[in-house]
């Protein structure tokens, strides 16, 4: 990604957290807790910030998990999350 004191202005450009305001559509975000290269805290910003827009956000968070998905148990659930999000505010009426 860079250095931040060099590309400051490129990942502000990028950061979907400085452009949460014009997100209009239902996200959905999963995390790891323990993720060292998508913090939380940064999670938490961004669905802050979207709710705020009254936009629908759901919000998996997995206390045991990193970056990426190790246990399959959590995998389980990601997979399920991602089948519901898009059975909810994707798929077409029958």
């Amino acid at each position: 990604m860079g250095d931040p004191a060099v590309d400051a202005e490129r990942h502000r450009a990028i950061s979907p957290l400085f452009h949460a305001d014009k997100i209009r559509r239902p996200l959905l975000v999963v995390q790891g807790a323990n993720d060292p290269r998508v913090l939380q805290v940064e999670s938490d910003e961004l669905v802050e910030k979207v709710r705020a827009n009254n936009v629908p956000v759901e919000y998996v968070v997995f206390p045991d998990e990193g970056h990426g998905f190790q246990r399959r148990a959590n995998r389980i659930t990601a997979q399920e999350s991602y089948l519901a999000f898009l059975n909810r505010y994707v798929r077409k009426a029958d």
